[in-house]
């Protein structure tokens, strides 16, 4: 009972739920990047929103069911096709055993999750089967997904409702996004303060992974170079080098900077984060955090009836 990766793409990684309370022994929160896709991939074949899938980055990649199976896929808008024949995004799909699902370049976005009515077998590690990619340990053997790579997988039969997520809950992602922040805890330092940052449009560079993303833009002033004390740092922080040109912590990045944090990305976009491909553009738009926790109530409203318990992690 099992998954075979026949095209494993740029990276492909078992992902699920984050590692949880571990940041003061060093250890990233990690996770699917894209909480909010992976819960609605979950959802269309009987999963926990955190259960284990596969996540893709950018595509294409290519698999086998080994069994009969209901699979879902979600995320970064792309081509699906089970053996060769076109199928639709946000439904549930059943897999023979032997079929093959391949998953396009996406058109837009970064990352796709595949998930399935078998649940993945790998060995959780720390209270997670999420691979941290770059501590090499969790999920299939603490590494990106290889080609000809065998994910075990417990028995289904396939039998699993036949869903579609409501045409208006499917996220829409384009190249350009819109993030809202809070100040961080030395936004004192930004010399125009945080409305600095509502005018610039920024651009993701190639230097960008599932630890953090550096922007490129026109640089950020800052009123003073002084170092500062190294401190906590959390999925969403956005910190400012010397250089002007900050620094956004993705899923899988470290647990303490030396660099001012300038910003943080409110709970209710931090998943947009996992969606930022090279080259896509974006606006920070400051708010203050008790909008922020207005903005998060209602983006889990929104899913609630679909998504039940949605926490948006």
């Amino acid at each position: 009972m099992s998954i075979t990766v026949i095209k494993a793409g740029l990276q492909s990684s078992v992902q699920a739920g984050p590692f949880r309370a571990l940041r003061r022994l060093a250890v990233p929160s990690g996770g699917a990047a894209d909480t909010l896709s992976l819960a609605l991939a979950n959802r269309l074949v009987g999963q926990p929103y955190d259960a284990a899938a596969i996540e893709i980055t950018l595509g294409p990649a290519e698999f086998r069911a080994d069994q009969a199976m209901a699979v879902a896929v979600t995320g970064a808008p792309c081509q699906v096709e089970i053996n060769g024949e076109e199928v639709e995004p946000h439904h549930t799909l059943h897999l023979k055993a032997g079929d093959r699902i391949s998953i396009g370049r996406v058109w837009a976005g970064c990352r796709v999750y595949l998930a399935s009515s078998a649940p993945i077998a790998v060995p959780a590690v720390l209270g997670s089967q999420s691979t941290l990619i770059g501590a090499g340990f969790g999920g299939l053997e603490g590494r990106a997904l290889a080609d000809g790579d065998v994910i075990p997988t417990h028995g289904s039969d396939g039998r699993t409702d036949d869903l579609v997520t409501p045409a208006e809950l499917q996220p829409f992602f384009g190249h350009g996004f819109v993030l809202r922040v809070v100040a961080g805890p030395e936004s004192d330092r930004l010399a125009l303060g945080m409305a600095a940052l509502a005018r610039k449009r920024w651009r993701v560079s190639s230097r960008s992974s599932r630890m953090g993303l550096k922007l490129q833009g026109t640089a950020i002033d800052l009123n003073s170079a002084t170092p500062i004390r190294s401190g906590a740092v959390f999925p969403g922080i956005i910190q400012c080098p010397p250089d002007g040109m900050p620094y956004l912590i993705g899923c899988e990045g470290q647990t303490t900077g030396g660099y001012p944090r300038i910003a943080q990305v409110i709970r209710a976009d931090r998943h947009l984060i996992g969606q930022l491909a090279p080259n896509a553009t974006m606006l920070l738009v400051p708010v203050q955090p008790e909008q922020a926790e207005q903005i998060l109530a209602e983006k889990i409203g929104l899913w609630g009836e679909w998504l039940p318990g949605l926490t948006l992690s």
